[in-house]
């Protein structure tokens, strides 16, 4: 509440009804005078400031050291006390990722360096002699057509450019860097076969295909999936590796969606699991799962600061995460046993089918989301 004036006219400024008292009934508006000072504002502004904090830690302490309690809270209509649930997955859930990404980030570039340059000559020219002969075999499969003649001239100067790159680097090992052919691979989604190699644009690939018996083409889902990856190796010239980055890049960004998306079906399983209590609704368990998911997130921050702390003393980090991940498995089990009070038996079953059928749709949403990375880029 402000300090402000009340105003004498007992009409809301917001919705025009009648307020009886210094608060709109309807609406809840405050009804005083418009009129502002500098500092009222600056007032109001550090008010609301300090109560979302006062909410927010008051929130934390429940959420992390009470499992389950906030949401039998929510449950028993106790809500403004505490900070509403989306409002607490929103702020948490920004934060967890604005930290994890700048982890993974550096995780990344330390794996960068860990792996340049980690093949040998003998490896690198068994490579590409392993890609000449898989473009000299596909030579037959293209037909003379001159729809396609220019795809076959392609694929003779690859295999021309393909000799000219192994006889340098068994001269000089050293102009590894030079070499373009390392960066033209055409295997990432080829599910096999010889009739995706040698295609080198997507009009050549149909003319490849159309040579083809109809039993040997591609089936839809495949060729949809081929063609996209020849387009990709177009738009980034054939560098493999600068595709596959944009992809995976495009892919982690999409994490906080594929959380997101993740809600509401988690909350389906706990609804089938849990359909004989009649007295909690689909909301309830939405709400349970924001709060376990809140929790979760601020778990994983405090094992990657914990391994940071390891790190700096020098012992291995990945004590941090076995460590936190037992926390996070027994703060699940409490949660569960605490919200939808059941035995422990019956709450260690229902954990453990949980725990499967979390499994399959954390794949089923890497496998969707990965897919829709790698068409969207």
């Amino acid at each position: 509440m402000s300090h402000q004036k009340e105003r004498v006219e007992k009409n809301c400024l917001n919705c025009n009804a009648e307020v009886q008292g210094r608060f709109c009934q309807v609406c809840g508006q405050e009804n005083i005078e418009t009129k502002e000072s500098f500092w009222s504002l600056a007032t109001h502004f550090v008010y609301d400031v300090t109560h979302f904090d006062g909410k927010f830690f008051s929130t934390l302490k429940y959420l992390l050291f009470r499992p389950g309690f906030l949401s039998q809270e929510y449950l028993k209509g106790r809500r403004i006390t505490y900070l509403h649930p989306i409002r607490m997955y929103v702020f948490t859930s920004a934060i967890f990722f604005l930290i994890l990404f700048s982890f993974y980030q550096k995780a990344s570039e330390r794996v960068v360096r860990i792996n340049e340059n980690q093949q040998t000559a003998t490896e690198l020219i068994k490579e590409l002699e392993g890609k000449k002969k898989a473009m000299i075999k596909t030579l037959p499969i293209l037909p003379d057509s001159s729809s396609v003649d220019s795809s076959r001239q392609e694929v003779k100067k690859r295999i021309v450019a393909l000799d000219r790159d192994i006889l340098t680097l068994k001269k000089d090992s050293t102009q590894r860097e030079k070499i373009a052919s390392l960066y033209d691979d055409n295997n990432s989604f080829q599910f096999g076969g010889d009739d995706y190699r040698g295609a080198y644009n997507v009009k050549a690939y149909d003319s490849i295909q159309n040579t083809l018996p109809p039993s040997e083409r591609r089936n839809f889902i495949i060729a949809r999936i081929q063609k996209q990856n020849i387009i990709l190796k177009e738009k980034y010239g054939h560098d493999k590796k600068a595709m596959n980055n944009a992809i995976l890049d495009k892919f982690r960004h999409m994490f906080p969606q594929m959380l997101f998306v993740s809600l509401p079906m988690f909350a389906l399983f706990l609804t089938l699991l849990y359909v004989r209590r009649k007295d909690l609704f689909y909301v309830n368990h939405v709400v349970f799962t924001i709060h376990l998911y809140c929790a979760t997130f601020i778990l994983i921050l405090f094992s990657l600061w914990f391994g940071s702390v390891l790190k700096w003393i020098h012992i291995k980090e990945d004590a941090a995460f076995g460590i936190f991940s037992m926390i996070i498995l027994f703060y699940w089990y409490k949660a569960f046993r605490n919200f939808y009070t059941q035995s422990r038996k019956k709450t260690a079953l229902k954990y453990v089918l949980l725990f499967f059928l979390t499994l399959f749709l954390i794949l089923l949403l890497f496998i969707s989301f990965f897919m829709f990375s790698f068409f969207v880029i």
